[in-house]
């Protein structure tokens, strides 16, 4: 026969299996809603760890790159500049050199070139007269030979007018028939200038800058 002192015993062992039991429960439970918090937490620290870095990166790029772009931009502007000077340093030496042209004897032999050609254009004209603007240098020099070549194979009464804004070479005009060729040593050049600035800038490309 159990007795109640061993009823009692036995009520507080299953007590203490259940409360043991249920605080083991609610351990486990707390335990588990806390690693799922933290896990929660560290995702969400993960996450913004991840935008921040991401941040960090495109801002970074987005700065390297303007400071490349600026570079680019500096640069293509140093370069230019140095085109300029070395084209206006080439155009003196030019200048100087076809000074030099316009006052040697082969000068007069490009003058016949010129003088051949205006023949070729207003042969078809007939009588006329013929007004040809020449430099300085050239009216004083060569008007006599100019006049010479045109009247022996043309009929036209020539007369010169001087042009102080050409360097050689010679305008032809016929005013009754609203005629004029520009044969001037600066209409040449001006018609090439873009292949003459074209060749010295691929020149300088192709080589080094030295001051």
């Amino acid at each position: 026969m159990v007795t109640i002192e061993e009823k009692i015993k036995l009520f507080y062992k299953l007590l203490n299996q259940s409360m043991d039991k249920e605080f083991t429960d609610e351990l486990s439970e707390l335990e588990n809603n806390y690693e799922s918090k933290v896990q929660k937490l560290q995702d969400e620290i993960d996450k913004e760890a991840k935008e921040i870095e991401e941040k960090a990166r495109k801002k970074a790029e987005t700065k390297r790159a303007e400071g490349l772009s600026k570079s680019k931009v500096i640069i293509k502007k140093d370069i230019m500049a140095l085109k300029e000077k070395y084209y206006y340093i080439f155009m003196d030496k030019f200048n100087e050199k076809l000074n030099e042209f316009v006052k040697s004897k082969e000068y007069k032999s490009y003058l016949t070139t010129i003088i051949s050609n205006l023949i070729t254009e207003i042969k078809g004209y007939g009588q006329c007269n013929l007004i040809v603007h020449l430099s300085k240098n050239d009216k004083d020099n060569y008007s006599d030979f100019i006049k010479s070549e045109i009247t022996k194979n043309l009929d036209c009464n020539v007369s010169f007018k001087i042009n102080y804004d050409i360097k050689g070479g010679m305008i032809a005009e016929i005013a009754e028939k609203n005629l004029k060729i520009d044969s001037s040593i600066d209409s040449v050049l001006e018609d090439n200038k873009t292949h003459i600035m074209q060749t010295i800038f691929e020149t300088l490309e192709a080589g080094d800058y030295n001051d």
